[in-house]
């Protein structure tokens, strides 16, 4: 089973001039391109029904810290390429919310 989801970037002209004007922490991770990894890691574990047997695979697009808390909190595991080298000890105390 897999979960997808076709989208369409509906701006390109300006996009990269607002770049320089936003500050990208400061954005909820629900109005960016990014929060589609959070929504199909959800979708998948609904579709399968066991988070624990579930994996979740993705490019270094994916190599946000949302979705690392995310699948933490539901149980399932991920497989990320990620751009650069990331803490790979669990926190003692989990991700905060």
């Amino acid at each position: 089973m897999k979960a997808a989801k076709f989208w369409t970037r509906t701006k390109f002209n300006g996009t990269l001039a607002l770049k320089r004007h936003t500050n990208p922490t400061r954005v909820p991770i629900e109005t960016k391109e990014s929060y589609r990894w959070l929504e199909n890691l959800r979708q998948s574990i609904a579709l399968v029904g066991a988070p624990d047997r579930c994996v979740h695979v993705g490019d270094r697009e994916s190599d946000i810290y949302e979705l690392y808390c995310t699948a933490q909190d539901l149980g399932t595991s991920f497989l990320v390429r990620v751009q650069t080298n990331r803490l790979a000890e669990r926190p003692a105390d989990g991700c905060p919310t």
